[in-house]
């Protein structure tokens, strides 16, 4: 396993992954391709990145690509996939992060059913470049009550049903425990049910706010009941969670996805730094 965290690219972020102590980043596709619906020159883009890389001495991860897929042109979205994947493929990096998106105004089944008209060819493509697709399983809750969802892959529920209408070994899960917590799902049992869909994780911890959770329950997101940490400052147990990673047989990156709002502004990099001690030890003890 390699221990980075996810990022715009750059030549000074990639200097500062070195420096810290990091191996990898995930990188935003944005920063790489800045218009997807009209790709660079993606041979010099992967020149260029890939000498920058080299001269840290660090490798990317994963490239993300977060917004929401099932609300856009079938035929753009699925264009904007393969010109990620063919810089992907020219990096060397075998997995692109995603968001499986939704309809949030219309019903779960709806969404469900676009879902699979929109990533039954993306995972074909990825399937004939040679790529993993993983989806971050954020729930993306927003407005107000009711909370409509702008991302079906939040509960394993919905994991089981979306890989069962698009049967590709190509899907997976960018796993991250921090979303889980939250909700009262057991993250370590999830991790064990869907071992051989875990393709990349990131590394969030979560602080609830128990006085707030009693006081507003657990629908009260928009309330303060929890916030997201640096690893090291919250619930999750990072031993046992490592442990979890290396039992399945995971060897993929683990990207820190750094939300920590006591380490933000000019203290960014020291919750990295903070996040690399806790992490570091435990996935390269000694």
């Amino acid at each position: 396993m390699k221990l980075g965290y996810l990022c715009q690219f750059s030549d000074a972020e990639a200097q500062r992954a070195a420096r810290l102590g990091f191996k990898c980043l995930e990188t935003h596709a944005g920063s790489l391709i800045p218009n997807l619906d009209v790709p660079s020159d993606l041979a010099e883009v992967a020149s260029r990145v890939g000498n920058t890389l080299a001269q840290n001495n660090i490798s990317i991860s994963a490239i993300s690509f977060y917004g929401n897929p099932l609300t856009e042109d079938v035929a753009k979205t699925l264009a904007r996939y393969r010109a990620i994947f063919d810089l992907a493929r020219r990096l060397g990096v075998g997995v692109v992060t995603s968001m499986a998106g939704n309809l949030p105004d219309r019903p779960f089944k709806e969404g469900m059913a676009r879902f699979a008209e929109v990533f039954g060819p993306i995972a074909q493509a990825a399937e004939d470049a040679g790529l993993r697709v993983a989806f971050e399983n954020w729930p993306g809750m927003g407005g107000d009550i009711p909370w409509h969802s702008v991302n079906l892959a939040w509960s394993p529920r919905n994991w089981s049903e979306m890989f069962d209408r698009v049967k590709s070994p190509a899907l997976g899960l960018e796993f991250d425990p921090s979303h889980l917590v939250w909700q009262g799902i057991d993250h370590m049992q999830a991790l064990r049910d869907f071992k051989d869909r875990v393709y990349h994780s990131h590394a969030k911890d979560t602080e609830m706010l128990v006085n707030n959770v009693r006081r507003e329950g657990i629908l009260g997101i928009h309330h303060n009941c929890w916030r997201y940490r640096i690893p090291g400052y919250g619930v999750i147990n990072w031993a046992e969670y490592i442990s979890g990673l290396i039992e399945i047989g995971y060897d993929g990156g683990i990207a820190i996805e750094h939300e920590d709002p006591v380490f933000s502004g000019e203290r960014f990099e020291e919750g990295l730094v903070r996040g690399f001690q806790v992490l570091n030890p435990l996935i390269n003890p000694g």
